[in-house]
């Protein structure tokens, strides 16, 4: 039986020739020997294991004719501890014996640390000597490990073309410990103390993704997405960047100038203190439609626009800890319905040397009950951001500046502070700034949310509604990010903070003239790689807050904010 093979051959050069072996030569009592029929190629299995070693022909002379130098291996065996080598555990080989099908196992670990100080109301009516005044010690510790093991199973060369069809699941084995200096704040029952320890389990990532059709013979596209999925909306994940229950349209056009992305999603419910996904629907939908044109106006330059819908209809929830978070335990507590439409812009890209990362929202829509201003509320809030970089070198010095629009009167049916739907914005000093990263308390809900500059009055940013009567923020500041040595990078900055509008708080607090000014912090950063990939990162950072007169009114105190953590990153 002829073995069929792969339509793919290997050209053999004339210097390979040249160092082929001459056939003996004849002898005088023999007959002439046939002229030798080389082949001009040689037909392999397949392009992925291409032989190391000689290559004998068919010919009648069986002529050796070596394809490689001798001792040279084109594939190399694969070793699952280097990350250097080739393995079909890492997609680098097809599986399953069949040259287009591979599978990627991924498993990461992520270990983080923070140590921090936050304004922390004083537990009272706990056990130990009784604090009399509202804040008592705000030093906390925050201990969190996720291990993810991803598995991807795919059909196609994905460096060339999209993919036929993608399975791809991704569970997380999830512990976190807090502990705190109060009773009351880990847990809503004072008597459990001032630690809390729990442990979670999840798939968070399960979705197939299948190849619909290609528009021409480019390979411009469109694909669909169903499951579990990751999405970002825009560059920087202002308005929403999540991992849920969805369906996502995409693709590309005109020789991949245009991108184009329609989701879906049915939100899941998160877990208060792991913040991954449990399979209880929440009430809320949210829908995205954005397009993206890259090289427009002016090479080097992508620019998008943007669609969001945000339909939420949660009821009355409790958080895995106790305390109350839909209704926000303020005003009147009563059930809102929110119907939120963003239009936005934004872009990114260089000129030359510089960089520049933009985008502008305007939201637009009604909340039934905002709980704030107990009633109903037509929501007109504005949005902008920028980040304007210069490359020197190694050093990257930058700008930037967010505004978000906050609420003049909480109680004219008018609802003026803007609020994203999930963001998770890496700008500013990101996870390293003071501001960005931690979750102040504030009268019965939260002024900050953790992983968000806004200052936004929501009582958890993932179990929470969003809320459009707050005070808004303004932020500019710069930094200097430097590449020290190829595994070694750091940044430091600054940046100023303001309220836009305090009536909101000063409604809340029953306080008048609260100063908008909410401080100065510093942060600093570093990120190091030992073997230059990403199979193991350390980071560590953290940032200085310098309280301004309107922090300090808020929190009856003017004393140094702080928190300072290290993230250690592993994968294979």
């Amino acid at each position: 039986m002829t073995r069929r093979l792969s339509p793919l051959f290997v050209a053999v050069s004339g210097a390979a020739l040249a160092q082929a072996p001459s056939p003996p030569a004849a002898s005088p009592q023999s007959p002439p020997a046939a002229s030798p029929t080389l082949r001009d190629f040689e037909p392999m299995p397949n392009r992925w294991f291409a032989p190391g070693r000689p290559v004998s022909t068919t010919g009648p002379s069986d002529l050796t004719i070596p394809v490689a130098p001798p001792g040279y291996v084109v594939n190399e065996p694969g070793s699952p501890w280097n990350p250097y080598r080739q393995n079909p555990l890492k997609g680098d080989f097809p599986v399953l014996g069949t040259e287009d099908v591979f599978f990627a196992l991924t498993v990461t670990n992520r270990s983080f640390i923070e140590r921090r100080d936050v304004p922390t109301p004083s537990g009272i009516t706990g056990p130990g000597p009784v604090n009399p005044g509202f804040f008592g010690d705000s030093r906390q510790t925050f201990l969190q490990n996720d291990l993810s093991i991803t598995v991807d199973l795919f059909r196609g060369q994905q460096a060339f073309k999209p993919v036929d069809w993608r399975v791809r699941v991704t569970p997380v084995f999830n512990y976190t410990q807090l502990d705190a200096g109060e009773v009351g704040v880990v847990v809503i029952d004072p008597s459990r103390g001032t630690t809390r320890e729990r442990g979670d389990v999840t798939l968070q990532e399960a979705f197939v993704e299948y190849h619909l059709f290609d528009w021409n013979d480019r390979y411009d596209f469109c694909s669909v997405e169903a499951g579990v999925l990751p999405f970002r909306s825009d560059f920087r994940g202002f308005v929403f960047e999540d991992t849920n229950l969805g369906v996502r349209f995409f693709g590309n056009a005109d020789d991949n100038k245009w991108q184009y992305n329609l989701a879906f999603f049915d939100q899941l419910d998160k877990d208060t203190n792991s913040g991954l996904n449990r399979y209880e629907d929440r009430d809320q939908n949210v829908l995205v439609a954005n397009l993206y044109r890259q090289d427009w106006p002016v090479l080097g330059y992508t620019t998008s626009a943007s669609f969001h819908y945000d339909r939420d209809r949660r009821a009355v929830e409790f958080d895995d800890n106790g305390f109350l978070i839909a209704p926000a335990p303020v005003g009147n507590f009563r059930p809102n319905e929110l119907d939120a439409y963003y239009l936005g812009w934004a872009g990114e890209g260089h000129f030359g040397r510089w960089n520049i990362t933009h985008a502008v929202y305007q939201v637009f829509g009604r909340e039934s009950q905002n709980a704030i201003a107990a009633r109903g509320t037509d929501i007109d809030a504005q949005f902008a951001a920028v980040e304007l970089s210069y490359d020197i070198d190694w050093l990257r010095p930058r700008v930037f500046g967010l505004y978000a629009s906050g609420d003049g009167d909480p109680r004219d049916g008018e609802a003026g502070g803007f609020d994203a739907i999930l963001d998770a914005p890496n700008f500013g000093g990101g996870s390293f700034s003071y501001w960005n990263s931690q979750g102040l308390k504030f009268a019965g809900t939260s002024l900050t949310t953790p992983g968000s500059p806004l200052a936004d009055l929501q009582t958890s940013k993932t179990q929470g509604q969003a809320n459009f009567v707050n005070p808004g923020v303004l932020l500019v500041g710069g930094a200097l990010d430097a590449e020290l040595t190829p595994k070694w990078r750091g940044q430091v900055g600054c940046t100023y903070l303001r309220f836009d509008d305090t009536s909101s708080l000063e409604y809340l607090l029953q306080a008048a003239d609260i100063d908008k000014e909410i401080g100065f912090e510093v942060f600093l950063g570093t990120q190091y790689r030992p073997f230059l990939t990403n199979n193991l990162i350390v980071q560590a950072g953290g940032g200085v807050l310098q309280p301004g007169d309107g922090f300090a009114r808020i929190y009856d105190t003017a004393d140094l904010r702080y928190n300072v953590f290290v993230n250690i990153l592993t994968s294979w």
